[in-house]
C-alpha cells in the first residue's frame, strides 16, 4: 500500500510496500505515457494550421501533455522508497 504524508505533519514520506510494487508501477505508467504519445503521434496533421488551432493539432497536443505528465509521475515514484517492515509490528505465534 502506498502511503503519503502531507507536508504539514513531521515526518512526510512517500513510499510504496516492496520494490516490486515500486517497479509495477513504473512499468504501467510508461506504458500508458507511450499509449499517449502514439496516439498524439497519430492525430498530428500531415498539413499543420499557421497557429496550430485545429481540432486534430489539439487533440495530439492534448495527448503529448498527458505523455509528459505521467512521464514526471513516473520520475517521482523512482524516488519513492520502499517500507520497512518494523520487527514489533510482526509477531510469530510458535505453537
Amino acid at each position: 500500500m502506498t502511503k503519503i504524508q502531507t507536508a504539514a505533519s513531521s515526518n512526510p514520506s512517500l513510499t510504496v510496500s516492496t520494490e516490486d510494487e515500486k517497479e509495477q508501477w513504473i512499468q504501467i505508467l510508461t506504458a500508458a505515457s507511450n499509449y499517449h504519445w502514439d496516439i498524439s503521434g497519430q492525430f498530428e496533421p500531415e498539413i499543420k494550421t499557421s497557429d496550430r488551432s485545429s481540432d486534430m493539432e489539439k487533440i495530439a497536443k492534448v495527448h503529448r501533455g498527458w505523455a509528459r505528465a505521467i512521464q514526471e509521475a513516473t520520475q517521482l515514484i523512482k524516488f519513492w522508497e520502499a517500507e520497512k517492515e518494523e520487527e514489533d509490528e510482526i509477531k510469530r505465534v510458535d505453537g
